[in-house]
């Protein structure tokens, strides 16, 4: 049984907090419009906040600044950041994979992106991912079916619009906590 830090209790607070509206742009998955998405209050479903807890509680390890306080969370945002990053080159990646219908890539992508995922708690993405992981071995393992080239594909295609969404929604959430937590 895991032991809530000090810090990982706060993020708890965030759950209380007014959300936010977002505008994310569609383009990115293919579509012309723009649509409106709310960062919900409560993390749960798009961030495991035990995962998340871990990775914030390696901030006390930061070294002290000039006022004793320490840096704060620079060292964990400096870790999501990075995951912005990876994130966004990774889907880049992904697009190019599947347009010359590469499917051992975009599983290899899969694979890739899930475990960062995995590390930071973001859980939509990750889920997402592994599903991405098993049709580029056209196999899906709901169903413990194989897949034809065609349908893997098109189930890819289809999964890649989604796990964007969910990833802008997951990286809009936490940089609302790391611009909550620097007000404090």
């Amino acid at each position: 049984m895991a032991t809530t830090s000090p810090k990982a209790t706060k993020v708890a607070d965030l759950a209380t907090s007014p959300s936010k509206t977002i505008t994310t742009d569609a383009d990115k998955v293919g579509k012309e419009q723009k649509e409106q998405k709310e960062v919900p209050h409560d993390p749960s479903g798009i961030i495991d906040m035990e995962i998340l807890g871990q990775v914030l509680e390696m901030d006390e390890l930061d070294e002290e600044d000039e006022d004793g306080e320490g840096s704060g969370h620079e060292f964990s945002k400096g870790i999501v950041w990075n995951y912005f990053e990876q994130a966004n080159t990774t889907f880049d990646e992904m697009k190019e994979a599947l347009e010359s219908k590469d499917l051992p890539k975009l599983s290899s992508l899969g694979h890739f992106l899930k475990g960062s995922s995995a590390a930071l708690g973001v859980t939509k993405v990750k889920d997402s991912c592994e599903k991405m992981q098993h049709y580029g071995h056209r196999r899906d393992e709901e169903t413990g079916k194989d897949l034809t080239e065609p349908e893997a594909l098109q189930r890819i295609k289809d999964l890649l619009e989604v796990v964007e969404e969910d990833y802008e929604e997951a990286a809009e959430w936490l940089k609302r906590y790391y611009r909550e937590k620097e007000e404090e």
